[in-house]
């Protein structure tokens, strides 16, 4: 069990809302049919959902935005979508988060839609998940276009968020700039990545794959402590970072310090889990708030693994409050 000083942690969550962070990746809309079943389609053996709710969301990297806006962090939006009326919702919706219009560069694109997913479910089942997306990676001169937006704010930003899933914004190449240049600047730059661009983080202060990413990585599974450790050690010292976290489910996190040459494993504070979707982008909102104002690299750790165990017990990808986190880490008695 691993502990947080009080007041160190009511002084971080006090500076939140002057903090600024750049999120830059994939951005998603999420498209929630929500009803219910009471028979099966005279058509095919297929439930029939009467949908009785329907709501749009922002999902990928928006989500990190929203979870970014719910803790009170100002975010600088940088991505594509398409020239499309989804990209108005997307708009739409950016505009009544915590981000700076101003600051925010989203790339219109008459080659790529704006990603749509829409997931019905009936109770609180999810029935199936429709996707529609095309998925090609950045053109040089947009990848120029937001290098130069990054550029402009980096030094007005606290922290980077690279949120990447693999739907073409973060290419290798855009993920190497955008590093090095936050690096000198001597900002934090946490990513949540994608195993098909996995070494490519190199200089990253963190990483936060689950254990199902960082074993495929690899070439192995990852189910015992040890083999957590091993593995967080190897892809910290390959990266040249000075951490590592593994989210590992009802395992909870698993976060390796290189300056310690320790493993610290945190438990899940998690009751009951209805739905883990977003919950990787709640820990990594979390985690870069905490650490850019202030706490250290294990005390941001527990608090977003207690982000984690509040959004996994709701529907959908949502996001914590700081009053629900204060409330989850007084309940787990990880005060001192």
């Amino acid at each position: 069990m691993y502990y947080l000083d009080k007041k160190r942690y009511l002084e971080a969550a006090s500076k939140l809302k002057t903090t600024k962070i750049i999120v830059i990746g994939d951005l998603i809309l999420d498209e929630y049919l929500i009803g219910e079943v009471n028979r099966i389609s005279p058509e095919a053996p297929v439930p029939v959902v009467w949908v009785r709710n329907e709501k749009t969301t922002l999902g990928g990297a928006g989500n990190v935005v929203k979870n970014l806006s719910r803790l009170g962090v100002q975010s600088f939006v940088l991505g594509r979508a398409g020239n499309d009326p989804a990209a108005k919702t997307l708009d739409d919706l950016l505009s009544t988060e915590n981000t700076s219009s101003s600051k925010n560069t989203i790339i219109r694109s008459e080659k790529v839609p704006t990603i749509l997913k829409t997931r019905v479910i009936a109770g609180h089942q999810q029935v199936c998940r429709i996707d529609r997306e095309e998925t090609f990676p950045l053109s040089d001169a947009e990848e120029q276009e937001l290098l130069e937006s990054f550029s402009k704010i980096i030094q007005e930003a606290d922290a980077v968020v690279l949120s990447d899933y693999d739907k073409g914004t973060l290419t290798a190449s855009l993920i190497r700039k955008t590093i090095d240049i936050a690096v000198q600047h001597k900002k934090i730059v946490t990513v949540d990545p994608q195993v098909s661009h996995f070494f490519q983080y190199e200089k990253a202060t963190v990483m936060t794959p689950n254990h199902h990413e960082a074993g495929k990585a690899l070439g192995k599974k990852l189910e015992t402590d040890s083999e957590v450790e091993e593995a967080a050690k190897k892809i910290a010292g390959d990266l040249h970072s000075p951490s590592m976290m593994i989210t590992r489910g009802e395992k909870g996190m698993s976060l390796y310090i290189s300056s310690e040459s320790k493993t610290f494993h945190i438990p899940t504070v998690a009751k009951e889990v209805f739905d883990v979707t977003g919950a990787g982008d709640t820990v990594i909102s979390v985690y870069t708030s905490f650490l850019a104002a202030g706490l250290g690299e294990l005390e941001s750790a527990i608090v977003s693994n207690a982000a984690a165990g509040v959004v996994v017990g709701k529907l959908g990808a949502e996001t914590v409050s700081l009053e629900e986190l204060l409330e989850a880490l007084e309940k787990k008695a990880v005060f001192k």
